[in-house]
This record gives C-alpha cells, sequence and structure tokens, in this order.
C-alpha cells in the first residue's frame, strides 16, 4: 500500500469521501472539531457500492470493495438529482473493505478506510458546505485527513454542478 502522503491516497481519500453518510439522529464517534464516524451507518440507504482492483486507476480510488451509504436526510435529493443543494445534515460514508478472490468469486474482508462527508453549510462553507474526514480501518483514533481543503474537497470541486457530489442514484 502507498504512503498516506502520496496524491494517489489523497484522490482516493477525495472520492471516497464522495459518499459518507448516517442517519442524523445516530450517535457518532468523534474527531476533534471536524466530521465524526456515524454509528450504525450500515443501516442506511446503499447508495452504491464498486470493486476497484488495480492501483493506480484513473478514479485515484484504492483498491478494495466501496459501499456507500447514505442517510435518509440526503437520498431524495441523491434520488432527484439536479444542481440542487444536498440538505444540511446529509451524510455519507464509503465503507472500504479488503477483497479475495478465490475460484472465481470475490469475497469482502476487513475494513482498510472508513471516509465520511457531511454537509452542513455553514460549518463547512470553505469547503462548498461539506466537511470531510477519513479513518484508517475505520479506527477513530486514527483520522488521516489533516487539510480537507487539498486532500477531499479539491477532487470534489468537478462535481460542482451535483453539490460537489460524485455520486449519482442507480436506478
Amino acid at each position: 500500500m502507498r504512503s498516506f502522503n502520496d496524491s494517489g491516497l489523497r484522490l482516493f481519500i477525495t472520492a471516497a469521501l464522495l459518499a459518507t453518510l448516517l442517519t442524523g439522529r445516530a450517535p457518532f464517534a468523534g474527531t476533534e472539531g471536524g466530521v465524526e464516524i456515524p454509528t450504525d451507518f450500515q443501516h442506511e440507504y446503499l447508495a452504491n457500492s464498486m470493486l476497484v482492483t488495480k492501483e493506480p486507476n484513473n478514479t485515484g480510488l484504492i483498491t478494495g470493495v466501496h459501499l456507500v451509504y447514505l442517510n435518509r436526510i440526503g437520498f431524495g435529493r441523491l434520488k432527484r438529482g439536479g444542481a440542487m443543494a444536498f440538505p444540511d445534515g446529509t451524510i455519507f460514508a464509503d465503507d472500504v473493505r479488503e477483497f479475495s478472490l478465490n475460484d472465481g468469486v470475490y469475497h469482502q474482508g476487513g475494513r482498510k478506510f472508513l471516509t465520511v462527508m457531511v454537509k452542513d453549510s455553514k460549518k463547512y462553507a470553505s469547503t462548498g458546505g461539506w466537511g470531510f474526514q477519513a479513518w484508517l480501518g475505520g479506527d477513530p483514533t486514527k483520522p488521516v485527513v489533516n487539510d480537507p481543503a487539498k486532500q477531499c474537497f479539491a477532487c470534489h470541486m468537478a462535481s460542482k454542478a451535483n453539490d460537489y457530489v460524485n455520486s449519482t442514484y442507480l436506478h
């Protein structure tokens, strides 16, 4: 695996942060002054999934199974699409998992990263209204984003027309 300082990982975190979730009512595991890990996010909407098998790749994503969850606050907006802003309180979570291949079957493994993207238009005004963070192994004591504008928002700027969200609704 690459160093956490290389641009590929930053792109991964940025793109992966694209989708990160939870209900606005559930408790959180915290990070100082910012985005927190939502608990029970796997019980929300599975908005998207992908298997990234090669690194580097044109998406900047790290290898693994990416399970992108979205809380109910943002689900209606994702489903409608368009340029309207996501409501404050929207949370995307990308649960990035190891995988193995056995006799032509891919198997999901342990967690590599958990990335979270939270909409709060006032608190995160400098990054399009979105707060970003990622944690190694999903461990709240191991955050990896120390400059959200550079590590995350820079890649989301390409999705300005979709309120900086890289995910789209899959019918």
